[in-house]
């Protein structure tokens, strides 16, 4: 048979088949959390969204376990996270790295020492970007992502959130515009075999009888039904502050029983290490 360019026949694939067969391109990490390993691990490439309600920490933890797994595996990120500045994003770093405060206001707070030795490893593991005085655009972000991997190979991107990225729809809707979003950083994530965590908020707030407010699919996530259906895995988190505990919620998972399954598990917000901790370390 000729030839067709981005046509292929099974034989084709003999290569890539036998890796996943073997398990050496489907290999599972774990995140760094015994509650939430049971039901997500993470698969390079895929893309996984942390979704939940306002203050709920779920930029905390995708921070949390992406210095996890930088300990754990050598894992290294590109972090995009505008709402704060730099530096604040590097302090909540060496925050979980030496699980002590870092400000000056608290009496137990990491001293000079413990704050070099946890900028040295965020130096290997971490790089960040940001467009001055103006927000970028997906492409622009993935451009600086490529440079980045092909300089230092990274495994992983953090973005945080969606709505700081310049959308530049062109005339198109927003759930386009997202669609898009989403199979651009995908391809980026199967062209580099590396995954992404994007946080992003839900649209609406649902109070439940409890008075609590809860996102309750990730059909709640602002803009379009595409965070859940071009979603590799979907977690939603939410604190319940009376309680003093944050419920994780693995709400989609693409490959059943591959990286993981669908389920619930609690963990708990130390403040005096700044750092989420699974209930049994209590």
């Amino acid at each position: 048979m000729k030839k067709i360019e981005g046509v292929y026949r099974a034989k084709d694939l003999t290569e890539d088949i036998w890796d996943l067969y073997k398990g050496k391109s489907q290999k599972r990490y774990y995140c760094g959390f015994s509650s939430i390993d049971k039901y997500f691990k993470i698969i390079k490439p895929s893309f996984i969204l942390f979704t939940g309600t306002p203050n709920s920490g779920k930029s905390s933890l995708t921070l949390e376990i992406a210095l996890r797994t930088a300990r754990e595996h050598g894992f290294k990120f590109l972090i995009f996270s505008p709402e704060s500045s730099l530096a604040v994003n590097l302090k909540r770093l060496v925050e979980k790295y030496c699980q002590k405060p870092f400000d000056i206001m608290f009496h137990n707070r990491a001293d000079e020492t413990e704050v070099l030795e946890a900028i040295e490893f965020i130096h290997e593991h971490f790089l960040f970007i940001d467009k001055k005085e103006d927000s970028p655009d997906i492409d622009w972000i993935l451009e600086r992502a490529r440079l980045v991997h092909k300089e230092f190979d990274i495994d992983g991107m953090i973005l945080d959130p969606y709505n700081e990225i310049n959308p530049e729809r062109n005339n198109i809707r927003e759930d386009e515009h997202i669609s898009l979003l989403i199979s651009k950083i995908k391809r980026f994530n199967r062209e580099t075999h590396t995954f992404t965590f994007i946080v992003a908020h839900p649209t609406k707030q649902i109070r439940g009888a409890d008075g609590l407010f809860s996102v309750n699919s990730l059909y709640d996530v602002s803009g379009s039904a595409h965070w859940n259906n071009k979603t590799d895995v979907g977690v939603i988190v939410t604190r319940d502050y009376e309680n003093q505990c944050t419920n994780v919620r693995i709400c989609k998972i693409r490959e059943i029983d591959v990286q993981g399954n669908i389920g619930e598990c609690t963990i708990r917000w130390n403040n005096s290490t700044k750092c989420f901790e699974d209930i049994s370390a209590f």
